[in-house]
């Protein structure tokens, strides 16, 4: 039974950062950078906790008060993260700056991951030292949580409710563990847990007003809430606008601007947006037959509750047809083609949007039109001013469009309607507003009167000097530019160095980015070489490596894994399972080593050199779905053996259970905090892989000269 504790700690340890990380962005902006922020505040309170812990004095009623306190302080830092916006003043559904999203995940994480970090060195310790064997049992611990997390949890039930199984799970396993009166403790929970059962609606309406909270359903993809205020309707996800009902503009721009160039089309694709007037709005078009794909099947049902009857109505039409499922593995799929194709998403605020407005999509989309066909997109712009970060972004999108479809229109506005066709395309209010009276199409928003100033030539000959006006950088799948500028435009919306730090890094020459780091590695590397006072710490260097190695590699699979196979971020458990899968088959090996000896660590470190080399040479080729699974295991295999053997190896030096488990933390709390936020965007996955790779090499090149006088 003992075996349970070290499993309860890697079980709630994966459980608890799914569930905390799909709150987080349920009520923050959920961009990469968010993603960054938790994950690496998390390794490093992780690696914090774990170096103190080993000056604490270990008693066993220590041990299981930290258990006591990680399952008691979860549920709070939930309640916490729900009413922190009251604390920044924001509004719900408002965009939130940096700054707040980084001083909550300081917090949060603080008291979850202190905990935790502690709670491994105090199992080393409960178990007299034996690290492989607590190592190995929460991997394992890990893996069934991710599991469970993916299949049993997150399909049947809310972020809150799971949580509060998976805190239940642990309690019990608590009462079975204590021994004698303690037992009580866990007893005492137990009220404490069905008490928290009934906060979930009560905090999350009031987390929405002034608004009227109507109802919320998590889904595989994110929290949906139906919002009313007075006669408007407002689904949003994740904390952003999915739509609002009546919204009569937004409807029309979205479709008319690219309809109207084929007003004799027969076939339209609708990747996204379609709940909120923009379905009506296109079938005024009568000979059109409109193919609609959404990716969340709940967004249609959920909101089927809600409209009017009339809305209703349009979606279960004749000339309609729903598709659940992902926009562009929709497009990788389908055989016919489409006189127009209209992309009615948010703008690359994500990594995971962003692989909607790449120079790799768009040929896509072209290969699924018609020779006549026409494609549109719109991003949020200003009417009158255009800030550096936004020509930026404009530009980006507007040169990766040009360089796929021979002609490119862009509509001026708050709203900037992206048109692209082979075939020719006009902004010609004239001719567009004769179209629109010739099909009787009444519209209350595009139509011959508002044309007039909405085209006007020096609004468009305006926009266009600005968009032209700076070298852009093509917006491409593994080096998602786009994704980057939109975040300084993010950030450009709050006062204060957000936008100042993001643009600063944005002009940083490659150099700083990654060949002086790469140099100072090699100095740190010739440093411990001369210094014979910490050879012995050397062992470890491999493992803090390792750390920033495989959350690097990670972070890299799953932008991959997203752009060639659809939205990710449901089976992100499933991703870290068959990581911690492997470091539990890892550290299982690594015990069962009878003499540990520096040649184990070097060949280990070479096999991590061979993964980065076919990580790096395999990043661009689209690979079978299983492969990233099989890649991951690998690594986590590879991660565990060598955290097994390095930490043998230095603890017959120094009994210091915990230095080797924050090394391996704070590497990963690097690479989560740099790749995620800067790298990324900016450098590109090929590039940055293959830097990786050149680390891991410098790295075993490093071993073996001096492992080679040591044995």
């Amino acid at each position: 039974m003992n075996f349970l504790f070290p499993f309860l700690l890697g079980f709630t340890a994966l459980s608890f950062q799914i569930f905390l990380m799909r709150e987080f962005v349920a009520h923050y902006y959920g961009n990469e950078i968010t993603y960054g922020l938790i994950l690496a505040f998390w390794l490093l309170w992780g690696g914090i906790g774990s170096l103190i812990a080993n000056k604490i004095k270990y008693s066993f009623s220590t041990f299981t008060l930290f258990y006591y306190s990680l399952i008691f302080f979860f549920p709070f830092s939930l309640i916490f993260l729900r009413y922190s916006r009251f604390i920044y003043k924001i509004l719900p559904g408002e965009i939130t700056g940096i700054l707040p999203i980084l001083i909550t995940s300081l917090f949060l994480t603080l008291l979850i991951c202190f905990p935790l970090g502690a709670l491994f060195v105090l199992n080393v310790k409960f178990f007299k030292g034996k690290i492989a064997l607590v190592y190995l049992m929460e991997a394992l611990g890990s893996s069934i949580g991710g599991v469970l997390t993916y299949f049993l949890l997150i399909p049947f039930f809310s972020n809150w409710n799971s949580s509060l199984i998976i805190i239940g799970f642990v309690t019990i396993c608590l009462f079975l563990l204590e021994k004698g009166k303690r037992k009580i403790y866990a007893v005492l929970l137990i009220p404490f847990i069905l008490f928290l059962i009934f906060l979930d609606k009560p905090t999350q309406k009031h987390y929405w007003k002034p608004f009227n909270f109507i109802e919320s359903k998590d889904t595989l993809y994110g929290k949906l809430s139906i919002i009313k205020t007075e006669e408007q309707l407002s689904l949003y996800d994740n904390g952003l606008l999915v739509y609002s009902y009546p919204d009569i503009i937004n409807a029309e721009e979205a479709v008319h601007f690219a309809l109207i160039q084929r007003p004799n089309a027969k076939s339209l694709l609708l990747i996204g947006g379609g709940i909120g007037g923009a379905i009506a709005q296109a079938l005024k078009y009568k000979n059109l037959k409109i193919e609609y794909v959404e990716l969340d099947p709940q967004i249609i049902k959920f909101s089927m509750k809600y409209l009017p009857e009339k809305e209703k109505k349009y979606l279960k039409g004749k000339r309609v047809k729903i598709y659940f499922r992902d926009g562009r593995a929709f497009l990788n799929n389908v055989k016919k083609k489409y006189d127009v194709i209209i992309l009615n998403l948010p703008e690359p605020s994500t990594a995971q949007i962003n692989r909607f407005y790449t120079y790799e999509f768009f040929k896509l989309v072209k290969q699924k039109l018609s020779k006549q066909g026409v494609f549109s997109f719109k991003v949020s712009s200003s009417e009158n001013y255009i800030n550096l970060p936004l020509q930026k972004l404009l530009s980006s999108l507007y040169f990766t469009l040009k360089k796929v479809f021979k002609n490119v229109e862009v509509v001026p506005g708050d709203t900037n309607i992206f048109i692209g066709s082979d075939a020719p395309v006009t902004l010609d209010y004239m001719e567009l507003g004769k179209r629109i009276e010739k099909l009787q199409l009444n519209n209350m928003w595009v139509n011959s009167y508002t044309l007039f100033s909405r085209l006007m030539e020096e609004r468009i000959n305006s926009l266009y000097e600005k968009i032209k006006s700076k070298e852009a950088k093509i917006n491409l799948d593994l080096v998602p530019i786009s994704y980057f500028y939109n975040s300084i435009l993010w950030a450009t919306h709050f006062k204060g160095l957000e936008s100042k730090i993001l643009t600063f890094f944005s002009e940083i020459p490659k150099f700083w980015l990654l060949d002086f780091p790469l140099i100072l590695f090699l100095i740190i590397l010739f440093i411990i070489i001369l210094l014979k006072r910490v050879r012995f710490y050397s062992y470890l260097l491999p493992v803090w490596l390792m750390g920033f190695t495989t959350i690097s590699l990670e972070l890299i699979i799953i932008i991959a894994f997203q752009v060639n196979f659809g939205y990710v971020y449901q089976k992100i458990a499933l991703l870290f399972s068959a990581f911690m899968f492997g470091l539990f088959c890892g550290a299982l090996l690594g015990k069962k080593i009878k003499k540990i000896i520096s040649l184990n660590l070097i060949f280990i470190q070479f096999c991590f050199m061979v993964l980065t080399f076919i990580a790096w040479k395999f990043i661009e080729i689209k690979w079978a779905e299983i492969f990233p699974y099989i890649f991951l295991f690998l690594m986590g295999f590879l991660g565990g053996l060598l955290f097994v053997v390095a930490n043998e190896l230095f603890l017959k030096k120094e009994k210091n259970y915990g230095i080797g488990y924050a090394l391996d933390l704070f590497g990963s709390f690097l690479g989560a905090l740099t790749l995620s936020t800067i790298l990324i965007p900016l450098i590109g996955l090929p590039l940055l892989t293959k830097y990786i790779f050149l680390a891991n090499s410098f790295c075993f090149l490093f071993l073996i000269p001096f492992f080679r006088t040591q044995h």
